[in-house]
């Protein structure tokens, strides 16, 4: 298995390859301080050592991990008309998500991180 979201994408292959290197891209602009890592099963981004944002490949979709604060974004997660679970966002073929709802995400974790420390 791979260790870190760059040895992730690239065992991926095709359109699922790109479509998660472009979240991970587009990630990393918006916290140019998180590193590459592992964590709760799968390669990471880490925000002072603490889990900023994870995209896998599943069976059936692409599943966002935005750790920390789904709940907090969930009308405009509806709003962008993708579909969830209690902690992810599912990509089905075709769908992407908005660099605006990732921005949130991510802006959210690390003020929360900053905050409290987890």
């Amino acid at each position: 298995m791979a260790t870190d979201v760059t040895d992730y994408i690239s065992s991926l292959t095709g359109s699922d390859r790109l479509r998660i290197e472009e979240i991970y891209s587009a990630a990393r602009a918006l916290a140019p301080d998180a590193v590459e890592g592992y964590t709760y099963g799968v390669p990471a981004l880490l925000y002072k050592g603490k889990g900023l944002l994870a995209v896998v490949r599943t069976k059936k979709h692409i599943g966002i991990y935005p750790f920390g604060n789904l709940a907090e974004l969930a009308s405009e997660v509806a709003a962008a008309g993708l579909d969830t679970t209690k902690g992810s966002i599912h990509l089905k073929d075709g769908q992407t998500l908005p660099v605006d709802l990732l921005g949130a995400f991510i802006r959210r974790r690390m003020e929360q991180i900053d905050r409290t420390g987890r």
